[in-house]
């Protein structure tokens, strides 16, 4: 009895009491990992049936089918799945050019007058001024070039060279859209507002004065036109005008017999020349939008004046119309960054 009241009697008690609590509930942490829930019939998902009771360690099961294994170190990610259409879209990529403009814009086999191969002489032009070679790269074959060959292969229609005339006198120092409307109306004034063709000197001259010049045309613009379709209603031994004879003629009979008319000076002939007779070698050092680009291509500090834009055009040779088309072009990209319009101050 002594002996069981002793602290080491006492102690020995102690753990034993203890001993019974500690090992049920390792019992039933060891079950709780293992057990399955009251609902489920089959295995656990991720807990093998290794049974806790032989002392084996529960096994992960194998990973579903659905989930993506983890790549091994070292090993490159596996590619994405291609989008349906970029592989169309890069190979179009790859096909198009940088410079290359669409269809309506190509110049294979593209002729102007005596130019027969106009991307060979805008390639020449960009050897010999870098430039210019940065404006044709930057535009590529400007529309402009085609439609003036186009306007130039219409032999069949009669009173064209008159039509072209007039075009420029009733254009002389006007901003474009302005001297746009004012010519549609002498058209449709004169009968030809659906068939240009009827645009002639006999519906000029039988027209109103008062009525042209209700048209928008000035006095002095209004006796140029009559002027003009006297002249090429004359017969050609009294000195009068007509297709077949300017279309034939030198630059210089050209010039000679259109500057003897009233109102029609060198800018006139040379806009007749570049855009009807289509002669490759003009350079219209009166023309405003030309010296305009010029100016802004070349970084000047002013307009350049006629003798300063022969120097520079002098690398243009023999071609100086088909480089006069991209200073118009430099200009008028220009005036749309600026968004404000400009009269071109051309002289007749």
């Amino acid at each position: 009895r002594d002996d069981r009241r002793s602290p080491r009697a006492r102690r020995r008690r102690m753990h034993r009491g203890l001993a019974v609590p500690f090992s049920s509930l390792a019992r039933r942490l060891t079950t709780a990992l293992v057990v399955r829930p009251a609902h489920a019939t089959g295995a656990v998902p991720g807990v093998s049936k290794s049974p806790s009771h032989l002392g084996m360690r529960p096994r992960r099961a194998s990973m579903p089918p659905n989930k993506r294994a983890r790549p091994a170190p070292g090993a490159s990610p596996p590619a994405s799945p291609a989008t349906p259409g970029k592989a169309t879209a890069a190979k179009r990529s790859r096909t198009s050019r940088p410079g290359v403009k669409p269809e309506a814009n190509d110049s294979s086999a593209l002729s102007f007058g005596e130019v027969r191969d106009v991307r060979a002489a805008l390639a020449a032009m960009s050897a010999r001024d870098p430039v210019l070679a940065g404006l044709i790269t930057e535009a590529g074959v400007l529309p402009r070039i085609a439609q003036c060959q186009a306007a130039r292969a219409a032999t069949h229609e009669p009173h064209r060279a008159f039509r072209a005339l007039a075009r420029a006198i009733v254009f002389q120092q006007l901003h474009g859209a302005a001297a746009a409307t004012i010519f549609s109306r002498v058209a449709a004034l004169a009968g030809a507002e659906a068939d240009a063709t009827r645009l002639t000197p006999e519906s000029i001259l039988a027209a109103d004065e008062t009525r042209l010049r209700a048209c928008g045309l000035s006095q002095r613009k209004l006796e140029y036109l009559r002027g003009l379709a006297e002249a090429f209603t004359a017969a050609p031994e009294g000195g009068g005008l007509g297709d077949a004879a300017l279309e034939s003629a030198s630059d210089a009979d050209a010039r000679a017999a259109l500057v003897a008319l009233r109102g029609v000076g060198p800018w006139t002939v040379d806009m007749f020349s570049m855009f009807h007779l289509n002669r490759a070698d003009v350079l219209p050092v009166g023309d405003f939008g030309v010296r305009k680009g010029m100016m802004l291509a070349y970084g000047l500090n002013s307009m350049p004046s006629p003798a300063k834009m022969e120097a520079i055009a002098e690398n243009w040779r023999p071609t100086r119309t088909l480089a006069s088309f991209y200073m118009w072009h430099a200009a008028d990209a220009a005036k749309k960054e600026k968004h404000t319009p400009e009269t071109t101050g051309n002289k007749s």
